[in-house]
């Protein structure tokens, strides 16, 4: 359940179509688009009583008006229904005038007497009074309408539009050289070309054309990533890429020569199992990879060593465990290179006494289902079970003894920190120009005990630099990122050290900490905000560029700070609301900046020397016309308190809304330690469809309880070893809370999740406060003692020390599903929250005779849901599970 982190490595990576879903949004972006969507479109358009519109699309498709000789002036469309109810169109002609007949009673033309003529003045005098009075009414009305505002007549935003890339921001990706000039960055066009830029407007031109990355027989070889070695004589081409867990894949690779233009596989014998992980040094053009989890090195593109040998089932060299990827490093990578190319830092995974957990795949990527499923066996460690063992090991390049089999190498002695079974190895960073100095970053099992460790390279072993006992301290755990830059001697830092981000005073801050094996630092930040991640490092400048919440904690903006200082400087307008990211080039001298709302995102680079250089990236105009020609929510943020703390909300506010007007409430909820939905992104997602679709219009709100992340550590860490307690009594009272707006239906409120969601959407079930109607949870835990050991024991701790806590997260308690209309969906093929979570529940509701919720399955899907268009039908489901227990803004008295 953790947020995926980046794979931090040097590659670059082309847009693909194998992107797993953020379980913290509800935001689909267009790495999320479904190309299978119009299949299902044409079958939801099929559904006789819809409370969701269809729209084409409004880009890249034109509407066909046939053509422009064909002469349609006198043809006409009809509607009717057939004996089925169904809506049919028939075409007609329309008939000529009928021509009066001289036939008839009346050939001549009648006579009038004067009583006739008097009947007809009197008639004429009373029609005429009638039409005065008319006209006078109907200029008081129109002039009245005129006063009123008119009534918006524009679609609104559709469950379909979710699935439109014409609705989602474009955000270019500037893939910074790592090497040469700063400024340089790469793109690959539709040709396929890797074409050379430089951000100060020089002419871009051809690295490598596309034409060249042929096969034997001259076919063209398309490839999802590139990368550049360090002396860019060589082209690394990945192709045919094998997904594995969320991160992790296998692929075959290519090395493309740019002095002979020559292609060869990396691989020096066809048909060999898929390289798992690939990087270049970051001097010359050796390759480190890993095939059958062991590592190679490929040195200089002509001597090839085996590094280690032992690589098996459940041993995994240089690449990362199941756990490790999902929770520790969201990566596969798990190798470092010195800065000097001469060394090489890796760890090895023991994964022997882990468990295995198993699951079927019905359909196992075919649309016609095998005979027999396909078995899925992973090593799982859960809560309490054994963890992989990690080791780290160093290699030195330049060394004339060569492991082998018999005579491996031997591991880096940690026994100073941590037993083997209860070490997690959190960070590896070199801190050296060279390969003198390794810093290793080593946590207890439960994550609430850290030691910093400094390694020497050539003896081995290495010497505790730092030390966190949190458990004794607060009680709370250790969050988990990878955050130590090395800093090079310089001026404002005479001996050279690193910046890390630390706890200061209950806060996530900067420290430096100088020379390298100074345990005090030198705080760089402080205050009452959090530092979310440093964003690049100018050693020349002697300046540290940062994102923080400063200005907000839904907010994220730019800043830079002096090493020398302190002195802090904003590098955006934290005068108005905005959300921030930046991306640095290689010598920090340029940085492309991304707005990311709350209005329309777009993108400039700007020059860190000068102030006047502006060059703009992306400033998705086509989206904010298509905006203006929609309907679509406004959203409003603020703050409540909640049982005695003050929390973060935002709502979703239908088009037109007025506060007299009652509305059904659909709560959306994460809530998982550190976390956060409540921010100034742009969004366009479910919670945007439930709003302005034009029968439903829910105000959809969303609360950041305890637990959540960026206000503090206090505010964080009050969950620890309850899960699921205090976050359920914050979301019940923000419910209480809103049934009290003027606004709000309070016979109407509904909740629902995804992930640590959906395990809060079944808690707050499990509560029975009566305050929400209709629940959903999507793929909950719903016993934490089935979910892995590494993100749970961080805050639950070990059922050994903590069972009475384990017990009361456990959704156990039926009473509640009673009275609350409850949907359970998972899919089947879930490798991180089991089905298990949603069969062990449904066991519960089975044996005390429930028989009011609701529960679906999709075959095959992971955590994500998107097997086969299951994302597209996941929306539809929560959506018209709603409409059918609550109704919506316009028809709710057809609803019990």
């Amino acid at each position: 359940m953790s947020r995926p982190r980046g794979n931090g490595g040097r590659y670059e990576t082309l847009a693909g179509d194998d992107h797993d879903f953020d379980e913290l949004q509800t935001v689909l972006t267009s790495d999320q688009f479904d190309v299978s969507i119009n299949t299902s479109q044409q079958q939801q358009g099929q559904r006789s009583d819809s409370f969701l519109q269809k729209r084409p699309s409004t880009q890249d498709e034109e509407a066909d008006y046939g053509d422009d000789d064909s002469d349609d002036s006198e043809r006409y469309i009809y509607s009717s229904s057939d004996d089925d109810g169904n809506n049919t169109e028939k075409d007609y002609l329309p008939t000529s005038r009928r021509r009066r007949s001289n036939r008839g009673p009346y050939i001549e033309t009648p006579i009038l007497t004067r009583c006739n003529r008097v009947c007809l003045t009197i008639f004429g005098a009373i029609l005429a009074i009638w039409v005065v009075i008319a006209v006078f009414l109907g200029v008081r009305r129109l002039i009245a309408l005129s006063n009123e505002p008119m009534a918006d007549m524009r679609p609104s935003y559709q469950l379909d539009d979710m699935f439109n890339q014409s609705f989602t921001p474009k955000y270019q990706s500037l893939a910074w050289m790592p090497y040469g000039d700063d400024g340089v960055y790469s793109t690959v066009n539709a040709d396929g070309d890797i074409i050379l830029s430089n951000v100060d407007g020089s002419k871009p031109k051809v690295f490598l054309p596309g034409a060249n990355v042929t096969d034997a027989h001259g076919k063209r070889i398309p490839f999802f990533s590139f990368q550049v070695s360090p002396d860019q004589k060589y082209v690394l081409l990945g192709t045919d890429r094998r997904k594995q867990w969320r991160h992790s894949f296998n692929a075959t690779y290519y090395i493309y020569s740019m002095e002979n233009y020559e292609l060869t596989p990396l691989l020096d014998t066809p048909n060999q199992p898929g390289v798992e992980y690939v990087e270049w040094s970051p001097v010359g053009h050796t390759l480190a990879y890993v095939q059958n989890n062991n590592l190679y090195l490929y040195e200089e593109l002509l001597l090839r060593h085996q590094i280690t040998y032992d690589g098996a089932v459940t041993i995994f060299n240089g690449i990362t465990d199941w756990v490790y990827e999902e929770e520790v490093y969201g990566s596969p990578a798990a190798l470092w290179w010195s800065p000097d190319g001469t060394a090489l830092a890796f760890l090895r995974f023991d994964e022997t006494e882990v468990p295995e957990f198993h699951y079927s795949l019905y359909m196992n990527n075919q649309l016609n289902a095998p005979s027999y499923p396909k078995d899925v066996i992973m090593k799982y460690p859960k809560v309490g079970f054994p963890n992989p063992i990690v080791n780290l090991h160093l290699y030195n390049i330049k060394t004339a003894l060569r492991p082998t089999a018999v005579q491996p190498l031997e591991p880096i002695n940690l026994a100073n920190t941590f037993d083997d079974n209860n070490r997690i190895i959190a960070e590896v960073r070199w801190a050296t120009e060279g390969s003198s100095a390794l810093l290793v970053k080593i946590q207890n099992r439960v994550q609430n005990h850290e030691k910093l460790v400094l390694v020497d390279p050539v003896s081995l072993s290495g010497k505790i630099v730092r030390e966190w006992d949190a458990g004794k301290q607060d009680g709370g755990w250790i969050d988990m990122q990878q955050s130590i830059r090395y800093v090079r001697p310089s001026d404002a830092v005479p001996k050279g050290g690193y910046l890390d981000i630390g706890n200061n005073n209950g806060y996530n801050h900067i420290a430096l900490y100088t020379p390298v094996d100074n345990p005090n630092p030198k705080w760089l930040t402080s205050g009452e905000w959090e530092v979310q991640s440093m964003a690049a490092v100018n050693e020349q400048d002697g300046l540290v560029y940062y994102i923080s919440t400063e200005k907000a904690s839904t907010e994220r903006h730019l800043y830079s700070v002096a090493m020398d200082t302190t002195e802090r400087k904003a590098m955006t307008d934290v005068s108005q609301q905005g959300y921030y990211t930046a991306s640095f080039s290689t010598g920090a001298g340029y940085y492309l900046l991304s707005y990311r709302g709350p209005d329309v995102p777009w993108q400039k680079v700007k020059k860190i020397s000068d102030e006047k250089f502006n060059t703009d990236v992306e400033d998705n105009a086509s989206l904010r016309t298509l905006l203006e020609e929609i309907q679509h929510p406004t959203r409003r943020w603020g703050t409540v308190e909640l049982n005695g703390r003050e929390c973060n909300y935002m709502e979703f506010l239908p088009p037109g809304f007025a506060p007299e007007q009652k509305h059904p409430v659909l709560f959306q909820v994460y809530g998982g330690p550190g976390s956060q939905l409540v921010d100034t992104q742009f969004q366009l997602g479910f919670s945007a469809v439930m709003s302005s679709a034009e029968k439903l219009k829910y105000v959809v709100v969303i609360v950041d309880g305890r637990g959540t992340g960026f206000r503090g550590r206090d505010f964080r860490i009050s969950v620890v070893n309850q899960l699921g307690k205090f976050e359920t009594e914050d979301q019940i009272a923000a419910g209480e809370h809103w049934k009290t707006l003027s606004y709000v239906d309070p016979e109407r409120v509904a909740i629902w999740g995804w992930s640590y969601g959906g395990f809060m959407a079944a808690k707050i079930t499990e509560a029975n406060s009566g305050v929400f109607r209709a629940a959903m949870s999507v793929a909950p835990v719903t016993d934490f003692r089935f979910y892995d050991s590494v993100y749970t024991e961080r805050y639950m701790n070990l059922p050994t020390t903590n069972l009475k806590g384990y017990e009361t997260t456990a959704v156990t308690n039926m009473t509640g599903f009673e009275n609350t209309d409850f949907l359970l969906v998972h899919g089947t093929g879930d490798d991180n929250v089991h089905v298990q979570n949603a069969f062990v529940l449904l066991d519960r509701l089975t044996l005390a005779g429930n028989h009011r919720y609701k529960s679906h399955f999709f075959t095959d899907s992971d955590h994500g849901i998107r097997t086969h268009n299951a994302n597209h039908e996941i929306y539809w489901l929560l959506a018209e599970n709603l409409w059918d227990i609550m109704g919506g803004y316009v028809a709710p008295a057809h609803h019990h």
